[in-house]
């Protein structure tokens, strides 16, 4: 650490002098401009030339071919926040097939060389996205998810549900830029003064994970509806909607009243649906109960999560 003294110049102006290692290391000259990043305690200098700040990752060998391996490998390396990944390795037609498969399930990514013994994988979306719009689009497809089993339990038509695991899939790729642009504000707000938007942003972090377990409920009760009536799950299905926009609402507008009749209404549905399940004999109708309880109570912890987002906003007025 260096302490400097700051030197009054023109009877206005305050000047600190920069380390000439740190001036060498970063190619400046006279005349370079810098970008002053003020916080209320805090000052980070950056150079504006090396500003876009690229996250790049080289592997020069992966350490397993198996598909289930390779997946969860380069999923990781795209929820830390990589901007460039380059594998160094001999790759084989089955690896360089199988890498572009992975790929084309992770948002903003994609393959832009290839040999046999390079494969280069970039982001060239990033710029463009934030996490409170993915938050808004993952809400988006589970209602999309809830609205398409009311119009099969209403209507019967068996194809109406083969959309569903097309939604859940983009929920899961949702889910992933969610954990990644998570991971790349959070090495922006490593100061002291951004403490509270680091619990803001593992709060949706959070949202972000029952979002997508929400949307697998979902699916598997698509899958068990077919063989239910209308009445058994339908009423149930319209709860959960209403409740989940009700929280949603809460959660990105803050208000903490409405916040708890979220959360009071989820809690009577719980109830609700267990009070259905215990009079039910049939398997299908059981299955199809147990994942709206499990949806309801995901949706219920985004609803307090919400109240206490919105209770931290109030004190922080």
């Amino acid at each position: 650490m260096e302490i400097r003294k700051l030197q009054l110049i023109g009877g206005s102006s305050y000047m600190i002098s920069l380390p000439k290692r740190w001036i060498k290391e970063n190619n400046l000259n006279q005349g370079d401009e810098l970008i002053l990043q003020v916080d209320k305690c805090v000052v980070k200098i950056y150079p504006k030339k090396g500003a876009e700040n690229v996250f790049r990752v080289k592997i020069d060998k992966i350490p397993r071919a198996d598909d289930k391996f390779l997946r969860r490998f380069i999923y990781a390396l795209y929820v830390q926040g990589s901007d460039e990944i380059i594998i160094e390795d001999t790759l084989s037609p089955k690896i360089i097939t199988k890498l572009s498969e992975i790929v084309r399930d992770l948002i903003g990514m994609e393959i832009i060389d290839v040999t046999d013994y390079k494969v280069v994988i970039k982001c060239l979306t990033a710029s463009d996205l934030d996490i409170e719009g993915v938050l808004r689009r993952m809400c988006q497809i589970v209602t999309e998810m809830i609205d398409i089993i009311e119009e099969f339990l209403r209507r019967r038509k068996p194809s109406t549900v083969s959309v569903i695991p097309k939604l859940e899939e983009e929920a899961d790729r949702f889910y992933l830029l969610a954990v990644r642009l998570e991971h790349k504000l959070l090495r922006e707000l490593s100061c002291p003064t951004k403490w509270n938007e680091m619990k803001q942003l593992l709060g949706m972090r959070i949202v972000a994970k029952l979002l997508e377990k929400i949307a697998d409920a979902l699916y598997d009760a698509s899958e068990f509806v077919l063989s239910v009536e209308e009445g058994e799950v339908l009423p149930i299905l319209l709860d959960l909607r209403r409740i989940f926009k009700i929280v949603l609402d809460s959660y990105f507008n803050g208000n903490v009243e409405v916040c708890e009749d979220g959360i009071e209404m989820a809690e009577e549905l719980e109830e609700k649906i267990l009070r259905a399940r215990s009079g039910k004999d049939g398997v299908p109708c059981k299955l199809a109960l147990e994942s709206l309880l499990e949806a309801c109570r995901h949706v219920k912890s985004i609803g307090e999560i919400a109240f206490n987002k919105a209770v931290r906003e109030t004190v922080m007025v």
